[in-house]
């Protein structure tokens, strides 16, 4: 038997080692991101947790910063080599590229954090 579809699901988003992060509607959402924001990584106690950082009022460039992928679209893009690369190297990838599903958010210190199920990439 041959499956055509390997994989069913969407993941949610996908790092590249050249500084692309690619993020689907389902994170903008949860994270409440509004372009100009940016996203961060946290690792605590072997786990990861995806974070939006949020610039109210400020100027200038910050790191990944979060924009939409075309206009009136709800996936978003973001930029940081530094950040991806990062993320690649503490889940021990070797490939250019590797997306990830989330998990449910989780409420800390009033911010909503994203688990990141990093142990089986896409």
């Amino acid at each position: 038997m041959i499956k055509l579809l390997e994989r069913t699901r969407r993941p949610d988003i996908t790092f590249c080692r050249n500084g692309r992060i690619f993020i689907t509607a389902r994170v903008v959402r949860l994270l409440s991101l509004r372009p100009g924001d940016s996203i961060n990584i946290a690792f605590h106690l072997g786990e990861c947790y995806l974070l939006a950082a949020r610039h109210d009022n400020a100027i200038g460039r910050h790191i990944a910063q979060c924009y939409p992928t075309k206009k009136g679209s709800r996936n978003y893009c973001a930029n940081s080599v530094m950040l991806c690369r990062l993320m690649l190297d503490n889940c021990r990838i070797r490939e250019q590229r590797a997306s990830f599903m989330v998990g449910k958010e989780e409420m800390r210190n009033g911010e909503v954090y994203l688990p990141i199920i990093y142990k089986m990439p896409l």
